[in-house]
């Protein structure tokens, strides 16, 4: 009899916990660096998710680590967290993308800020990605930005990259990226870097050689982008960006993609998967690349204005 009592209490204990486990959903965010526009997507991603949990009364927990830049430490967080059988893993620029489809091809990831996903292995295509991996690209048009870099600094003929060759993201930008500054009459000067610690020799290298800076999606430069910015300010080289949250950390304007209603377009394919679709059929997401952000000190600092044409769509930072 009490053995019959057990099994019933066991049963019972055991019908109320995979009620729990169908209302509980678990996300775990593989973030690459601490940098703004990842902060940004994150934000947008948990908006949209949290919202459609309270209107489906569900509890959803965020278990966020971030690898410092490291690519070791982005694919040891990857294994971890596979191993925890997430609803959905969030995985936030290439190399925690690149990372987390290494650690598992049957939990769901959506990743956020990965530039061109096709060339860096993680979806077949951006119509059918075809596994289990599908996300948000922060893929920008070059061409727009360099029109509107030429607008601002019309005298302006060579333009300095510092830039991790190493990075798939990166030398998938830079392939663009070489084509299209010659439509717009620039050159362009490089100065290779393998980690953060490097940004301010491969700066310093660049002057006397260029006539303006520019920061693509690099994650390593990005996340050492106060050294750049530094080399820039001593040697009154204008430095541009490739996105806001370089914008914000001393850049002085680009036209570009808003990180945080990109990270909402993340969050709804969330939501598609926990309602059970399959990311082998969930297109990718491509954000809108046409806000022109400005920062306002840098703008004044370099005597720089912008064009009427472009202020009236312009956010000042």
């Amino acid at each position: 009899m009490n053995r019959l009592k057990y099994l019933i209490i066991a049963t019972l204990v055991l019908t109320l916990s995979s009620c729990k486990d169908k209302n509980d959903v678990l996300i775990t965010v593989n973030q690459y660096i601490y940098h703004p526009n990842l902060e940004k997507i994150n934000q947008g991603v948990q908006g949209v998710v949290n919202e459609w949990a309270t209107e489906n009364k569900k509890t959803v927990r965020y278990d966020i680590q971030v690898a410092n830049g490291e690519v070791l430490l982005a694919t040891q967080i990857a294994k971890q967290q596979a191993l925890k059988k997430p609803n959905v893993i969030l995985a936030l620029a290439t190399p925690s993308a690149q990372a987390s489809k290494r650690a598992t091809n049957k939990i769901p990831i959506i990743f956020g800020a990965v530039t061109d996903p096709v060339k860096a292995g993680l979806v077949d295509s951006f119509e059918v990605p075809g596994g289990n991996v599908t996300g948000a690209s922060d893929q920008c048009s070059f061409d727009e930005q360099f029109k509107f870099f030429r607008s601002i600094v019309p005298n302006a003929k060579k333009v300095g990259i510092v830039l991790n060759p190493g990075e798939s993201n990166t030398e998938a930008s830079m392939q663009i990226i070489r084509n299209v500054v010659k439509k717009y009459g620039f050159e362009i000067v490089e100065a290779p870097v393998a980690s953060s610690s490097e940004i301010f020799a491969a700066a310093q290298s660049l002057v006397g050689r260029c006539d303006i800076f520019f920061v693509t999606q690099d994650n390593t430069v990005v996340s050492g982008l106060e050294a750049f910015v530094q080399v820039s300010r001593a040697n009154r080289i204008p430095l541009f960006a490739s996105d806001a949250g370089s914008v914000e950390k001393g850049a002085i304007a680009t036209l570009g993609i808003d990180y945080y209603e990109l990270g909402r377009e993340a969050g709804k394919l969330v939501v598609e998967v926990l309602k059970g679709k399959d990311t082998a059929k969930l297109p990718v997401v491509v954000g809108n690349s046409d806000k022109v952000i400005v920062n306002k000190e840098a703008m004044e600092y370099f005597q720089i204005t912008i064009p009427e044409e472009y202020k009236t769509n312009a956010e000042i930072k």
